[in-house]
């Protein structure tokens, strides 16, 4: 009989512990707001936390990469119109000049102003972003262009050894998983295949020769390097509407992995304190019923 008591008591007082420590679990849980703690606690749940808290930091990295992304391309775009305007600037004041009222002297005052229009095209090309040129290409570092100091000189800089260099390449940034993007062009894009600062170059020299033959050649060349203009205005866009629309999508990803995170991770209080309510009422009731045990004598058993 006094075994039989003794593995009585030995179970009821595993149950009480055992009982025990879920009570105080839950309170930790409803506590802290957190139910996955350790690994040990849900080995499975723990995994796919460190598994999701992997996808949000490559998410927010992604996410900070857009951001840029999606600031290149809108500094790209007000350059762009900046510069559509001053091609469409230069268009019309060859074509008041090559009219019949035009003479020598309104030409030369007309090539001080299209000289300023070169200058200002030039200063759009060297457009900074913050510590970098934004057509610099893969010398992002280096101003693109220059003013040439004279008609036989290209618009490029020059490297250390007086070579001129052509922008050229584009630097990406990824936006997702294997996937890549160029968020703005290089200046020989831009500026150098559009013709737009030799057209606006041989306008300013039409101008100053008196030339009305040449100024119509020159007008219509800078009305062609606006329209050749307008394509890389039509990728800018393009790209920024990606870059934006990847915006949304990376954000809807976040919402969700943040959603699943919480649900594996995050106590249900509602649910936690309805079970230790539970466990309480449980516990209780052990504790009662092994007190009686304890309080049983051998007159009991006679």
């Amino acid at each position: 009989m006094r075994v039989t008591s003794a593995e009585v008591l030995h179970a009821s007082q595993r149950r009480l512990q055992s009982t025990m420590v879920g009570i105080e679990r839950l309170r930790e849980d409803i506590a802290s707001g957190v139910k996955v703690r350790r690994m040990s606690d849900d080995p499975a749940a723990a995994s796919d936390v460190v598994r999701v808290g992997s996808a949000l930091r490559a998410l927010t990295q992604h996410k900070r990469n857009v951001d840029l992304g999606v600031a290149k391309a809108q500094a790209e775009e007000s350059a762009l119109d900046s510069l559509g305007s001053v091609l469409t600037r230069a268009y019309e004041i060859g074509l008041a000049q090559s009219g019949s009222t035009a003479n020598q002297s309104t030409r030369g005052l007309a090539r001080a102003e299209v000289d300023r229009l070169v200058e200002n095209a030039v200063t759009l090309g060297n457009t900074r972003f913050g510590d970098d040129y934004l057509f610099g290409g893969n010398r992002s570092g280096e101003a693109p262009f220059r003013v040439p100091a004279s008609p036989a000189q290209g618009f490029s800089n020059l490297t250390k050894d007086g070579l001129p260099v052509n922008p050229a390449g584009a630097s990406t940034i990824e936006i997702g998983a294997g996937r890549f993007i160029s968020p703005a062009h290089n200046g020989t894009e831009v500026f150098l295949d559009t013709d737009a600062l030799e057209s606006l170059r041989a306008l300013s020299t039409a101008l100053g020769d008196n030339n009305r033959e040449a100024i119509e050649q020159a007008s219509a060349r800078a009305q062609a390097a606006f329209s050749s203009l307008q394509e890389r205005v039509t990728e800018s866009g393009a790209r920024l509407a990606t870059l934006q629309d990847t915006a949304l999508s990376l954000g809807g990803q976040e919402l969700q992995l943040v959603s699943y995170r919480s649900g594996l991770r995050d106590t249900d209080v509602e649910t936690a304190m309805t079970e230790l309510i539970g466990k309480q009422t449980i516990y209780q009731a052990a504790m009662s019923a092994t007190s009686r045990i304890l309080g049983l004598s051998l007159a009991n058993y006679l």
